[in-house]
């Protein structure tokens, strides 16, 4: 009878092995990334047809490995990357999104929330800046006005500038004078350039040689076959200054991304993307962009890659 008794639980755990394997998932872990097989009673997330066959999805926080066939009923999926990737819902993606950057040159940001498999990274501004964007995901942050000569009268916020107190309008009367002496000696002085101006160019109408016009108008040309000469003139720093200022930080990002470490590929790929931005006129935007931010000398220089000397203009 005992025997009898220690044969039946014996035969009871071994069927509750065998179920327990055949019904729950067995979790494994992969070059350093855990992976999930589900023998699936049902697809708690949705499904998404994948060449015909109806495959369960990825829950958030992961994406697609396998997907599921005739002859494998259950998919794979596996997790973001913590920290450089995510997939904020239930999806059917073979990869995950990329987490948004804190870092961008000049964009005067840090770090409020992490990225995490589940969620996107959320920036906000430094202290001292501020962003007035009405949807709340800054890209660049201003620096808050510091109202030196009147005051504060309501205090700069991340999501507004401090606001000055008025100037007092009362002058006394040797502030009255001072005034208007300063604006005679600013006219007097205004004057006297003007009229040397005006004798200069008199005399250089009167010379046998005239000086062309200062600025041609330049007519737009392909910039591809110049694409890695022009970048490694612009340089990184400048080329992302002039993305920020497209609003292309998510191009910055990515380029960053596809290209770790390499400024040179940086540039290349986010001028090619401006480019595409740009259209036709690229070539003409560039270089009066380039001026437009002081920097002469790399105009001068992408205008002479561009525009040899007997080159067409308008």
């Amino acid at each position: 009878m005992g025997s009898s008794r220690k044969f039946s639980a014996g035969l009871l755990l071994l069927c509750v092995f065998f179920f327990t394997k055949a019904v729950f998932a067995e979790s494994t872990q992969l070059n350093g990334t855990h992976t999930f097989r589900v023998k699936r009673q049902g697809c708690q997330d949705g499904t998404y047809e994948h060449e015909g066959i109806n495959c369960c999805k990825c829950a958030a926080g992961q994406r697609v490995a396998e997907h599921c066939t005739k002859t494998v009923s259950d998919g794979r999926c596996v997790f973001c990357e913590n920290g450089s990737t995510y997939n904020s819902e239930p999806n059917s993606k073979v990869s995950c999104e990329i987490c948004t950057s804190c870092d961008q040159e000049n964009a005067n940001l840090e770090e409020e929330e992490p990225c995490t498999p589940l969620k996107d990274r959320k920036c906000r501004c430094k202290e001292g800046h501020y962003c007035n964007s009405a949807e709340g995901s800054c890209k660049i942050c201003h620096p808050c006005n510091r109202c030196s000569s009147t005051g504060v009268k309501e205090p700069c916020t991340l999501t507004s500038d401090a606001i000055c107190k008025e100037e007092s309008t009362g002058l006394s009367g040797g502030a009255v004078a001072g005034i208007v002496i300063t604006v005679l000696v600013f006219v007097t002085v205004a004057l006297g350039v003007v009229f040397r101006k005006k004798i200069l160019g008199f005399w250089k109408r009167d010379a046998s040689n005239p000086p062309g016009p200062v600025n041609d108008p330049l007519l737009p040309v392909d910039m591809e076959p110049h694409i890695v000469e022009v970048a490694e003139i612009i340089g990184w720093k400048v080329m992302s200054q002039i993305g920020l200022s497209c609003k292309m930080a998510n191009a910055i990002d990515s380029v960053r991304h596809n290209h770790p470490g390499d400024s040179d590929m940086w540039t290349q790929e986010l001028l090619r993307r401006w480019m595409e931005l740009q259209g036709r006129a690229a070539s003409v935007e560039l270089i009066k962009t380039l001026r437009k931010m002081r920097h002469n000398n790399k105009a001068d220089q992408i205008k002479e890659k561009l525009y040899p000397i007997d080159s067409p203009t308008v």
